[in-house]
């Protein structure tokens, strides 16, 4: 897999948006679409895999711990949040770093895991409110 071809799909993986990508290896948004773009010849910087490596190992241990935690019941019931509980006027970096979509993203990988050992898995959604 090429460097553009892992960097796009390990940031998919875990529910990072280009912008969250670009905040989080203080690079520009039009970079990380440069080095996810077959149409330009650069590979991606060592920050930005190095940025992606530990936020795919963080995603990693979040879904084992969900799967461990739930191993061998019949039913489960996963929850996450539709939106961020962080206020508009927060740092991108924090926002990027407390990503709704990022512990979506692992609630959805650890359900398709659970659901591959027979576990029922059904969802239940947090409150759809900002903090004010």
């Amino acid at each position: 897999m090429s460097g553009k071809t892992w960097a796009r799909a390990a940031r998919e993986r875990i529910g990072m948006t280009q912008h969250d990508a670009a905040v989080l290896a203080n690079l520009t948004v039009d970079m990380v679409k440069k080095y996810e773009s077959e149409k330009y010849r650069i590979q991606p910087s060592e920050k930005m895999r190095t940025m992606l490596e530990h936020y795919l190992a963080e995603h990693r241990r979040a879904v084992k711990a969900i799967v461990e935690r739930h191993r061998g019941e019949a039913r489960v019931t996963l929850s996450f949040s539709r939106v961020s509980n962080l206020p508009d006027d927060m740092f991108d970096w924090i926002k990027a770093e407390a990503s709704a979509k990022r512990h979506a993203a692992a609630v959805r990988e650890a359900a398709a895991l659970l659901e591959a050992e027979d576990v029922a898995v059904t969802y239940t959604y947090m409150p759809d409110r900002t903090m004010e």
